[in-house]
């Protein structure tokens, strides 16, 4: 039975426990029915921000473990910075350091997007500030 997560905050901790454990099935337990990935391009201003990835069906089933494969081992330390949370909707804010096999992180602001359905929190989408899409 998939635990209920009943606080936005705890799907954000528990989408990180999964991928620093390499548990993709526990990542992909607070990730909404379809996800997104925008980059800020280094800017708080939108019109340098970019897309990075939409995905849903098997798509977003398969994402998790294909990125533990290609990128993995994944650490990750991040505090919460932000919550607000309006009747099913969510907007979590983190500060971020770790790294992966392709690049490392310092105090990067990253914007989590949820959505709650029954009682429970789903990840639908994040946006990384600090962060632009490979050359």
């Amino acid at each position: 039975m998939v635990e209920q997560v009943d606080d936005p905050k705890r799907a954000v901790s528990k989408y990180h426990e999964g991928f620093s454990r390499g548990d993709s099935d526990l990542a992909l337990s607070v990730i909404g029915s379809e996800f997104f990935m925008f980059n800020g391009n280094y800017s708080g201003e939108p019109t340098n921000w970019q897309a990075h990835m939409y995905l849903e069906g098997a798509d977003r089933e398969q994402w998790p473990q294909l990125f533990l494969q290609e990128a993995g081992p994944y650490e990750n330390q991040f505090r919460f910075i932000h919550e607000d949370i309006r009747g099913d909707a969510a907007v979590v804010v983190t500060l971020e350091n770790g790294k992966n096999r392709f690049r490392s992180w310092e105090n990067e602001m990253v914007t989590w997007f949820l959505g709650r359905h029954a009682g429970n929190w789903k990840i639908l989408g994040l946006f990384i500030r600090d962060i632009s899409n490979p050359g």
